[in-house]
């Protein structure tokens, strides 16, 4: 029996497989810099997403890609195993062009652009075909690594170093008597914020209320 729906999604499951072919086979083709130099980048662009204990009540969105509601967004992104990774590399860097520079920085409706899409497009997809798509940005994420030729996971996901780098020479510049570096782009709304998950939250709250406690059980 033919089912429209069923050939339909099938269909779309195989352009996201060719796709990874094709991705994989242009990526192969690169200097094991430019898989470097993409991994450093996909790095550190993950620390835009943030699921901050901060980010609470209803102006923030739940991050609903995955499961967990983002407790462990940001590295699930950069090691692929996130929806949000297939969504990266399927819109480019266009996504990122509109919030940080095309779009006012000032406009409330505008400043969420990458959350408030990425959400509406996974609203919009799918499940069965969400769940294809989760897994083809983890084996490209890995081959990733194999190109660049990443063999830890600390190597393969971990952006301390690179902000590591960038504290030292801040603390370099003061040390040699030199002003800090003027910040000219303060104004755009780098951050891509989600809800903090309630997991979160409710270990946050529990801690506060342990060190209230111990603060008014100390002898003054």
């Amino acid at each position: 029996v033919f089912r429209p729906a069923l050939f339909k999604l099938e269909s779309l499951k195989h352009v996201e497989d060719n796709i990874l072919v094709k991705r994989k086979q242009y990526f192969a083709k690169l200097p094991q810099t430019a898989a470097q130099d993409y991994k450093i980048m996909f790095i550190l662009l993950s620390s835009a997403f943030s699921t901050s204990i901060s980010n609470t009540g209803p102006e923030h969105k739940v991050w609903p890609f995955d499961f967990g509601a983002g407790i462990d967004g940001q590295r699930e992104l950069r090691k692929g195993t996130s929806w949000l990774s297939w969504y990266i590399l399927a819109q480019g860097p266009d996504l990122f062009w509109q919030q940080w520079w095309s779009l006012p920085h000032d406009d409330p409706a505008t400043r969420n652009y990458i959350r408030d899409r990425a959400i509406e497009a996974f609203a919009n997809t799918p499940e069965k075909l969400s769940d294809h798509q989760r897994p083809l940005a983890r084996n490209f994420q890995e081959f990733v690594n194999v190109c660049a030729r990443l063999s830890s996971e600390f190597d393969q996901s971990n952006p301390v170093r690179y902000f590591s780098q960038y504290a030292e020479h801040r603390l370099r510049r003061r040390e040699a008597g030199l002003p800090p570096a003027t910040e000219i782009l303060g104004h755009v709304p780098f951050m891509v914020n989600f809800r903090c998950p309630e997991e979160i939250v409710k270990r946050h709250e529990a801690v506060e209320q342990e060190r209230n406690i111990s603060r008014v059980s100390q002898p003054r």
